[in-house]
């Protein structure tokens, strides 16, 4: 592997994930209990997060029950078919930012793109705030934006997630070099936290506000990737 230097990551990181508000069980609109309860027990053959929750359970005692949570398993039993930042879809990868403004803002573009991508009609989509502790030695690759060059990148990663790194340190292009982790390794997660919902007013082409229906703010788009500007240029 090429020489990459590491660091200590322990803080909170943030990543805002679709939601329902009030959250809803999922299969309560089938019907009675009986029929929700078939679904569910559909679901635990077939569901791989379901799956790895049960061999964690019946295995050696975890240091914290925080790593039964779905929001710390779901990541790492399912793959991501578009990648991320550093590698492609055969790895298990959760991308957390620094900040809940950057997590706001990140998930908006991703958000924004996947909607454009369907030609969504006009449409309000309910998003959550989930929290997460951070504490492991990650490769730090902070001082610099990704390589543009995709190929150099995903061998570089890959050597790193074959190492002992227990992820990587990076800047966020999109957000204007905000610090994110890319996380490898679960057991380096503390517990999820949720914190605010968030309504994404999708108006058939753009995401031009995002309303907080915790503290029924409304957040426009262009404070927001202003304030980033801001905080990046300071």
């Amino acid at each position: 592997m090429n020489q990459v230097s590491s660091c200590e990551v322990d803080g909170d990181f943030y990543l805002v994930i679709p939601s329902r508000f009030p959250p809803v069980p999922l299969y309560t609109r089938l019907g009675g209990a009986e029929i929700q309860a078939a679904a569910e027990a559909v679901e635990a053959k077939t569901n791989p997060r379901l799956r790895e929750e049960a061999r964690l359970a019946k295995g050696p005692p975890l240091e914290g029950e925080h790593q039964l949570q779905n929001w710390n398993l779901a990541p790492f039993a399912y793959a991501n078919p578009a990648g991320t930042t550093f590698l492609g879809p055969q790895y298990r990868v959760l991308e957390l930012v620094a900040s809940q403004q950057a997590a706001l803002a990140r998930a908006l573009l991703r958000r924004e793109a996947f909607l454009a991508s369907t030609e969504e009609p006009p449409v309000r989509v309910e998003m959550r705030l989930i929290k997460r502790s951070v504490c492991g030695r990650f490769a730090d690759l902070s001082s610099a934006p990704p390589d543009p060059d995709l190929k150099a990148r995903r061998e570089l990663a890959a050597d790193i997630y074959d190492s002992e790194m227990k992820g990587i340190l990076f800047a966020c292009p999109e957000l204007g070099g905000g610090r994110a982790v890319a996380v490898f390794d679960g057991a380096v997660l503390g517990r999820a936290i949720q914190s605010d919902h968030y309504r994404f007013d999708w108006n058939g082409s753009a995401i031009t506000k995002i309303g907080n229906l915790s503290t029924h703010d409304v957040i426009e788009r262009d404070a927001l990737f202003s304030g980033l500007r801001q905080k990046a240029a300071a």
